[in-house]
């Protein structure tokens, strides 16, 4: 009877222990990844490779998103578990749920409280899929300005310029280059992307778009070729700034 008890108890505790320590693990490896311990950062994903095909974002191993990222997307910011890595880009295509091909894996590491956006771009035919990120923030604008900055984001190595109107606000940036952002007067732009050796041809133009007053935004460029396919030139812009109140 004694033994029995003594049994009976030292189950008991290493069921608890157990529990103890299996429990946070499951936590921790929740399909969204988010906590709620200030570990959290918020990330976009942006798909500019034209051949990639739609893929899945995972973390330690365990699919994020419900939906695929489709090129040429821009997917807005999600919150993000800064303690979940590796962070991992995988097909779309699963086998047993589960994506067998690991396409990308994010080297750096993220910061909690921090917005980020993920640019993949480069072609899967060839292996040049790349990278970009970026830290998503910046001092605020003076009053009645915002601030721009320019990605080239296209694999084709065109050093690149961009222009708001008729002034050239960034001039020779290299593919995978990230420019610092500048202000500009708040108003309406005319946003023409051009080969820094060929000012005078527009290769991917953005009409009348609006600047807020305090607002940061990013203006990038991707493709392959100014033709009518589905790897053509293309620019887009980015809103960087997040609602005011946003938790992490």
């Amino acid at each position: 009877m004694v033994n029995h008890h003594k049994s009976g108890l030292l189950l008991g505790l290493c069921l608890f222990i157990a529990g103890v320590m299996i429990i946070p693990m499951i936590a921790s490896c929740s399909k969204t990844g988010v906590t709620a311990t200030g570990a959290n950062a918020r990330l976009q994903i942006i798909n500019v490779s034209p051949d990639i095909q739609p893929f899945n974002l995972y973390t330690r191993y365990i699919k994020q998103s419900t939906n695929a990222y489709s090129y040429p997307n821009a997917y807005y910011y999600f919150l993000v578990n800064t303690i979940d890595v590796p962070f991992q880009i995988r097909t779309a295509q699963t086998v047993n749920g589960v994506s067998p091909s690991n396409l990308l894996t994010l080297a750096d590491t993220l910061k909690p409280n921090v917005p980020y956006s993920w640019f993949i771009t480069g072609l899967r035919k060839d292996s040049t899929l790349e990278t970009i990120l970026t830290v998503d923030t910046g001092s605020v604008p003076g009053n009645g300005r915002g601030k721009i900055r320019f990605v080239n984001a296209s694999p084709v190595g065109l050093n690149l310029s961009l222009s708001l109107n008729d002034t050239v606000a960034f001039k020779n940036v290299a593919y995978k280059a990230v420019t610092p952002f500048v202000e500009v007067t708040a108003g309406s732009y005319n946003l023409n992307i051009t080969a820094t050796n060929a000012p005078t041809t527009v290769l991917a133009p953005i009409s009348n778009y609006t600047v807020l007053d305090g607002k940061l935004y990013t203006v990038y460029f991707y493709g392959l070729s100014n033709t009518s396919d589905t790897a053509k030139y293309g620019a887009n812009v980015l809103l960087n700034t997040l609602p005011a109140g946003t938790r992490y």
